[in-house]
């Protein structure tokens, strides 16, 4: 895909290759699409002119989401594709991926004992926080019964 600005009325000039979709975005009255290759024979044919909307079949499906998170409170999370990720302390930011529940939890665990510690707070503290917000190191078992859910690690500096 090549684009280019456009000029006057005209927003921006487009060209799709073979097979490519018109992204959402550049589906507008305002740019004017072409497209180029071995299924035009090399020509430069308008598939979309200005003051049109493209035709449903040319415009490009809706991406599905990278990341399914529900907004329930916990950062620790599982993609679609099977890993595992967390949110940082401002939810801004995704750290993954881990392949499991447990390397997850754990490196989870390691970021809120550095933000603690650089708070002056204790180990304690960082486990009190993931178990206020249901997590524990047992993989799939969103709920904390007591010391039999957290790992040797845990129960070591508990």
């Amino acid at each position: 895909m090549v684009i280019g600005p456009g000029k006057g009325k005209i927003a921006a000039f487009v060209i799709l290759a073979d097979g490519e979709y018109i992204p959402d975005k550049f589906n507008s009255p305002k740019v004017v699409i072409y497209r180029k290759g071995k299924l035009t024979h090399g020509e430069l044919v308008m598939i979309k002119n200005y003051g049109e909307l493209a035709k449903a079949e040319d415009v490009a499906p809706p991406a599905k989401p990278v990341c399914n998170y529900d907004f329930n409170g916990n950062p620790l999370h599982e993609h679609d594709d099977e890993t595992w990720w967390y949110y940082d302390e401002t939810w801004a930011l995704e750290n993954g991926p881990f392949d499991t529940y447990e390397e997850a939890y754990a490196s989870l665990l390691a970021y809120c004992e550095d933000l603690n510690t650089a708070s002056g707070n204790d180990f304690e503290k960082s486990v009190g926080l993931l178990e206020s917000l249901g997590l524990t190191s047992k993989a799939g078992s969103g709920k904390v019964d007591g010391d039999e859910n957290k790992t040797d690690n845990t129960k070591a500096n508990n």
